[in-house]
């Protein structure tokens, strides 16, 4: 099931001109899983801008608590993301050591990008390259 559009960008609009709250909601938009679920749907809320545009805000605040507490149960790598979310977000401490491991290729692209997309650099995709088996696991 893909994310709702007005969704993606109503959050892109609310986080627009602020790289650190850009890299952490484009990294949940990337990973999904957490922007499907009620229970995150209640940490955010719809509103509009002075303009009058739809924004949906992340009250990473909300978030934080609520991952603190175990109150979003959730896989390993999901709470991985959502933390390294919460630390580009708002500065929450997140020991990426821990947090790296176990995540898909996916994911750590996904994470790359958006530690890359915090430090203000505009447009970058990091894409890994499949893993090459050092030469004495290879067969023959």
């Amino acid at each position: 099931m893909s994310l709702q559009p007005a969704l993606i960008e109503a959050l892109r609009t609310w986080a627009s001109g602020y790289c650190a709250d850009q890299a952490a909601v484009d990294l949940l938009i990337t990973h999904e899983a957490w922007l499907h679920r009620p229970d995150f749907h209640r940490l955010m809320e719809p509103t509009f801008n002075v303009n009058g545009t739809p924004i949906t805000i992340i009250d990473w605040e909300r978030v934080s608590a609520a991952v603190n507490a175990g109150d979003l149960p959730a896989s390993s790598s999901a709470l991985s993301v959502l933390r390294i979310a919460l630390s580009l977000a708002v500065g929450e401490p997140v020991d990426l050591g821990d947090a790296l491991t176990g995540l898909d290729a996916t994911n750590t692209a996904a994470v790359a990008t958006a530690v890359v997309t915090a430090a203000q650099a505009d447009r970058v995709t990091v894409t890994l390259a499949a893993r090459q088996l050092p030469s004495w696991l290879r067969e023959g």
